[in-house]
């Protein structure tokens, strides 16, 4: 097996963190509290938990599904939130589906520093979009990061995808559209 020997990532392993997003410092606690969800780019909304568009995608359509509540135990999330924040996590496959035509997807969290987490304290799952041939590896072999499409564009792709889909409902014309899991 070749290696392939990407050093500067250890800037980022061994970087400091001292200034560590966490309580009420927290983006994905200040963001739903904000009051422009479209500036904020977030899509979509439920009870328990909210679809941000990652604002340094792997691919274009990359989302997260946050709940709000504040912890990065994944063990601590009582079934309602669980079973809620899953469940958009089902809605925003289907309008990143619906909206961009992906061969396949990427679903994960990064959870505590050492599983990879930038923001340790606060749960989100990854929702990435994946074509056949696509180029995930260029950010690690090649410190090269490749964006095909603008967040902007993106958002609205999604959130005309979103629009599509049963269960959601727009409450205005630009900002994030509701969830509703009945």
């Amino acid at each position: 097996m070749d290696a392939l020997f990407a050093p500067w990532r250890m800037e980022w392993v061994t970087r400091d963190r001292s200034d560590d997003p966490s309580g009420p410092e927290c983006p994905f606690c200040r963001l739903p509290v904000a009051d422009d969800d479209r500036e904020n780019n977030i899509v979509a909304r439920s009870e328990s938990s909210y679809v941000l568009l990652n604002n340094r995608p792997y691919n274009p359509g990359h989302v997260m599904t946050i709940p709000y509540e504040h912890t990065g135990e994944f063990q601590t999330l009582d079934e309602h939130t669980v079973l809620d924040w899953m469940q958009t996590a089902q809605v925003a496959v289907q309008a990143v589906t619906d909206g961009l035509s992906p061969d396949g997807f990427n679903l994960g969290c990064n959870i505590g520093s050492a599983g990879g987490a930038s923001i340790n304290d606060h749960l989100h799952l990854h929702v990435i979009p994946r074509w056949e041939s696509d180029t995930s590896f260029m950010p690690l072999t090649a410190n090269t990061a490749i964006v095909e499409e603008a967040v902007n564009e993106t958002y609205v792709r999604l959130r005309d995808a979103l629009l599509d889909i049963d269960s959601v409902q727009a409450e205005d014309e630009q900002g994030a559209v509701k969830i509703n899991h009945d």
